[in-house]
């Protein structure tokens, strides 16, 4: 049985998925297809909450760099919630943090 579980809901011109547990190379193309039914609504602003996570390794942080880039090219803003301390140093040391906006809670972005 996998530690994971990735919840979409979406309010006006927002989207929030909800990422808990281990975001590994397991799950990685479920998370994917997720948000590119959630990117495919056409949201100006997509959250993506990682303060559940328990665990995420490089396959999960390409998924998030790729949907940023995505974002970018779409003129959509990408917000990432409280990633974990062992995720966000791994973002601060790829310097993907400086390319990310980084909230300590849901409430400040969305809806």
């Amino acid at each position: 049985m996998l530690n994971f579980d990735v919840q979409t809901q979406s309010e006006g011109s927002s989207a929030l998925v909800t990422i808990r547990g281990d975001f590994d190379l397991q799950v990685a193309v479920r998370v994917a297809d997720e948000l590119a039914e959630v990117e495919a609504t056409g949201p100006e602003l997509l959250v993506i909450d990682l303060s559940g996570l328990s665990f995420m390794d490089s396959s999960g942080m390409g998924v998030i760099a790729a949907a940023q880039a995505r974002a970018t090219e779409a003129g959509r803003r990408l917000v990432v919630v409280k990633p974990p301390p062992t995720v966000r140093r791994a973002f601060d040391l790829s310097r993907f943090g400086e390319m990310i906006t980084i909230v300590d809670e849901v409430s400040a972005v969305y809806p």
